[in-house]
């Protein structure tokens, strides 16, 4: 019978997926259900693969049919299996009446990574389908433009390790678990930003959109917040002054203003350099702070700062989760100060320095010289 032999294939796939006997089990008596005779049919056919968890799957047979010519059919797959050196420790001794229970369903989880240089993050959503594998749910975001693109699809529990391995190897930042509900939110804070800037968002996005509504919740705050309490951070000034350091951080080294934003003031930076009035070194470190003071407050009004406080949030997750807690404080504390208003003569640090170091990686690649270091004046 054909759908016997499905049935025995599928065992067959599962086992070499490395499932547990758990799983398969659940599988297999969710097909079977209570149909005495396709259940005697499997039964006989399972007798063909030579695989300990086959043992386990037919006791576990055992457990759920009473039926006498069903269990005499289990046992001598079972006295087969034995005979061939498979051998598996015998779970129930007679009959306890039916115990068909229900599939054992997985929760949904989410993972996602840090900003590209583009701000595109990479999310991924799983959705366990009982005795099938996963449907996965993935696609780039961003927090200015939406969906950048998503895709989404049933596949194995193989196919999906495979997948999230190539992801993981192709990821510029790390790839941590956030929970499902949060990725859901992210996915769905995309769209609504797609389609209030007139875009069409992705067909597949549509096409599984109730997927992602089922288990979605709305936050109110990022998610670092369930981890480490604002209070904690809010104000402490030691830990804000370290703001500038993560530039140095691999997570952080490759961000960079925009050179059509930052030309403006590198230009001014350079000239002041190259300008033939005799300053000294005191009166040229004046100019130059003030023309950073200036690039600061042009380029981050408090709409930027805004848009800079959550992403810096977001951040301080991927480090909490990538085991980096100083870090992410850090980075939490560069938010926090974001909300606040712009201090003249206490500038926030993470800001200030990347004014810095974006016109002075600008004017490096554009002039290609030497000795620039010496241009940064820390506040």
């Amino acid at each position: 019978m054909e759908q016997v032999q499905s049935i025995i294939e599928k065992v067959r796939t599962d086992i070499q997926e490395g499932k547990s006997v758990e799983e398969i089990s659940q599988s297999l008596l969710s097909l079977l259900g209570k149909g005495l005779e396709i259940a005697g049919e499997v039964a006989e056919g399972l007798a063909l693969i030579p695989d300990v968890k086959v043992a386990h799957l037919l006791h576990r047979m055992l457990e759920v049919y009473n039926e006498k010519r069903v269990r005499k059919i289990i046992k001598r797959s079972l006295y087969r299996l034995k005979s061939r050196g498979v051998v598996a420790e015998e779970i129930s001794a007679g009959p306890k009446g039916s115990v068909l229970r229900p599939l054992r369903v997985e929760p949904p989880r989410g993972f996602g990574n840090g900003y590209d240089f583009s701000w595109n993050r990479f999310l991924i959503l799983t959705l366990p389908r009982p005795g099938r594998g996963w449907m996965v749910l993935h696609g780039l975001i961003n927090d200015t433009k939406g969906l950048v693109n998503f895709s989404g699809g049933e596949i194995s529990r193989k196919e999906f390790r495979n997948f999230f391995d190539e992801v993981k190897k192709a990821s510029p930042t790390p790839v941590v678990e956030i929970e499902a509900s949060y990725a859901g939110f992210l996915f769905t804070e995309a769209y609504r930003l797609t389609l209030e800037k007139g875009e069409a968002p992705p067909p597949d996005y549509l096409r599984l959109k109730s997927e992602i509504e089922k288990i979605k919740k709305e936050y109110e705050r990022p998610l670092i917040y369930s981890f480490i309490e604002e209070s904690e951070i809010d104000g402490d000034e030691r830990i804000l002054r370290r703001g500038g350091e993560l530039l140095k951080t691999d997570l952080f080294y490759g961000w960079m203003i925009g050179g059509e934003e930052i030309k403006p003031y590198a230009d001014e930076v350079w000239e002041a350099r190259e300008s033939k009035l005799v300053l000294n070194q005191t009166q040229k470190e004046a100019r130059f702070q003030e023309i950073y003071q200036r690039a600061l407050s042009a380029l981050f009004p408090e709409e930027k700062r805004a848009l800079y406080q959550r992403r810096m949030e977001e951040m301080a997750y991927l480090l909490f989760r990538s085991g980096r807690e100083e870090e992410a404080k850090v980075s939490l504390a560069v938010a926090l100060d974001l909300k606040k208003p712009p201090r003249l003569l206490q500038p926030n640090p993470f800001l200030y320095q990347w004014v810095i170091h974006s016109i002075l990686t600008f004017l490096s690649e554009t002039h290609e010289k030497e000795g620039e270091s010496s241009l940064i004046v820390k506040p």
